[in-house]
């Protein structure tokens, strides 16, 4: 549970009720607050009035409030960074410098650099004087790349609307799907070859079809292919992310009997058993090859290795065992 501080208008009751005469018990009642904050905010919070007699203690909302405000100055972390800091900071920022400039800029003047992200906290919490966001160019935001192989209608098939007992992965029959492409020179594919990958949610068993290209045509009939033969019971439903290869899930469905899904934009965790099959996958084919040169006598024998070796994640079976063991 969290804890909330007392405020300015917390204060100004407890003085009210006090003046009224009422317990601590009661005042703590009134505010829905324990008794022992009550009692702790006015032991620490009253002032002290001198009299000609002596003196006594008397508690006020507004100097109560100021008592607080300075003790919460003293309760954080102490910033290192010194005055020179924050005026090299000033200088450059308004030289038109990116704070990972700054950050990674060997200097004889400044020997102890803050990070990129403590100079934009720095800067978001005007700590640096003459600056501000507006001064930098991508204002501290991460723009994601565009996707350029298009888009297609999912038609609401988005994964939020997938059933929940997926998640707990208590029955077999739930896939998720990717691809896992060749390499690259110079920003260019080796080829248009690829992989066509399935991994079973519970079981964790895996597949892998070597295709020419990610035209929606190949991998449609590829997923079709690798789980036409699988009994019913092993095909429920398939979580896609949303590359437009993927754009022929009704003819899937209608080919498999099964339900298909989308993730979210950029949220590859939404299918981890796949990403994760995929590294394992890549312990064969080490990114940046070329799948083009793939041997399929090859591929089919590394599958069975995967899916014949246990998996401390399922409880050292394997995945074949796990997959058909549990088949009614």
């Amino acid at each position: 549970m969290s804890y909330n501080h007392l405020t300015i208008e917390e204060r100004s009751c407890i003085y009210q009720f006090l003046n009224l005469g009422m317990s601590i018990r009661k005042i703590a009642q009134a505010l829905k607050r324990s008794p022992s904050t009550i009692s702790r905010e006015i032991k620490r919070n009253s002032s002290k009035i001198k009299v000609s007699r002596g003196s006594y203690t008397k508690y006020f909302p507004v100097k109560a409030n100021d008592k607080y405000i300075d003790r919460r100055k003293d309760c954080h972390r102490k910033s290192n960074i010194s005055k020179d800091v924050i005026e090299y900071l000033t200088i450059k920022i308004n030289e038109h410098w990116s704070p990972e400039q700054i950050s990674n800029r060997r200097t004889s003047v400044i020997h102890e650099m803050p990070s990129t992200s403590t100079i934009y906290r720095l800067i978001r919490a005007k700590k640096v004087p003459k600056t501000s966001m507006e001064n930098l160019r991508r204002k501290g935001k991460f723009k994601r790349p565009a996707e350029k192989r298009g888009k297609f209608n999912d038609k609401g098939r988005t994964i939020k609307k997938r059933p929940k007992e997926i998640y707990k992965r208590q029955e077999i029959g739930h896939w998720e799907r990717d691809t896992v492409e060749s390499g690259r020179n110079d920003h260019k594919r080796k080829s248009g070859y690829c992989f066509v990958t399935l991994a079973e949610r519970k079981s964790r068993y895996y597949i892998a079809i070597l295709v020419e290209n990610r035209k929606s045509e190949n991998v449609t009939l590829a997923i079709i292919n690798a789980l036409k033969d699988f009994p019913k019971a092993l095909v429920k439903t398939i979580t896609f992310d949303r590359g437009k290869e993927f754009s022929g899930f009704e003819k899937i469905e209608k080919e498999l009997g099964c339900k298909t899904y989308f993730c979210d934009p950029y949220c590859a965790w939404q299918k981890g058993t796949n990403e994760n099959s995929n590294g394992l996958l890549r312990e064969f084919y080490p990114k940046g090859m070329d799948l083009s040169e793939v041997d399929i006598d090859d591929l089919n024998h590394n599958l069975n290795l995967m899916n014949n070796r246990p998996r401390k994640c399922i409880k050292y079976n394997t995945p074949i065992e796990e997959l058909f063991g549990l088949l009614p």
